[in-house]
């Protein structure tokens, strides 16, 4: 095979048919979405091409009107991560020369981090059983995280001869700090739900059969917000990361502006002055 083989093993990746999904769930009720990792038999692991490019699909381009996406598995696992038999057949995104492999990284499981990361759309993942390697840094991808209590997470790539070629390296620190991500990629030990919460890996550690409907109940009280002042809020945190104090400052007043100027900013404040407005006036 020629060295382009990586390049076009991706293209054919994201030309995948995303309307019929055959590898996620995707159920819309209002502003929220529900997508589920459905391939239980591989534990949800997400590096086959085409399960990326509908998951992309899905956070990139979600049903109108939606706000809030929850990002789930099905069965026993959240996500296995890297499906590791497709590694040891040097299969799929794991085929061919160093350079195609980098390749066939940027443009699958790397488009998968850039979306997390870019997306207006608030996410939670409702963390059903073990989020290992690239199924922990999607985890760590949302912006709010409630696990079940038989939850756990691993970043093992270093048990497997790898790095956490996914963007996960620059995720982690930014959730639990320096010491606590070295300390966890640097052993590839595993974090149960409860030592989770500590590390703030996790907003809240729950019963598995109250998962869902703790999920859905957070999903709902945050869609019932003004849609604009969610989206742009999740604006203003993405920049947070990266801006200087005075360029964000500048952000923030832009923004502002164009919140004041939307007609649900006016609704919002007639609501709120409706509900302290003295009875009888």
């Amino acid at each position: 095979p020629g060295p382009d083989r990586g390049v076009h093993r991706c293209r054919l990746a994201r030309r995948a048919d995303v309307s019929h999904p055959e590898h996620i769930r995707l159920a819309v009720d209002g502003p929220v979405a529900t997508l589920t990792l459905a391939r239980p038999e591989i534990r949800n692991a997400i590096t086959g091409p085409d399960m990326l490019a509908e998951v992309i699909g899905a956070i990139t381009a979600p049903a109108a009107g939606v706000s809030v996406m929850i990002v789930t598995g099905e069965g026993t696992a959240f996500s296995a991560g890297g499906n590791v038999k497709d590694m040891a057949d040097g299969a799929g995104m794991f085929a061919g020369t160093p350079d195609e492999i980098a390749e066939a990284y940027r443009h699958t499981i790397q488009g998968l981090t850039r979306a997390m990361a870019s997306t207006d759309l608030v996410t939670i993942a409702a963390v059903n059983g073990p989020a290992v390697g690239a199924g922990f840094d999607l985890v760590l991808g949302c912006d709010l995280r409630i696990g079940s209590t038989d939850a756990w997470f691993a970043h093992t790539f270093v048990d497997l001869g790898i790095i956490p070629g996914d963007g996960g390296a620059w995720i982690l620190p930014r959730v639990v700090g320096w010491q606590r991500a070295a300390h966890l990629a640097f052993t590839g030990r595993r974090v149960d739900a409860s030592e989770a919460l500590v590390l703030d890996v996790l907003l809240e550690a729950v019963e598995p059969e109250a998962l869902m409907s703790r999920a859905q109940e957070l999903a709902h009280e945050i869609a019932s917000k003004p849609a604009h002042s969610i989206r742009l809020t999740k604006r203003l945190f993405r920049q947070a990361r990266s801006m200087d104090l005075d360029g964000f400052l500048e952000f923030s007043a832009a923004l502002q502006g164009l919140s004041h100027a939307n007609p649900d900013h006016a609704e919002a404040v007639a609501a709120y002055l409706e509900r302290w407005r003295p009875a009888g006036s």
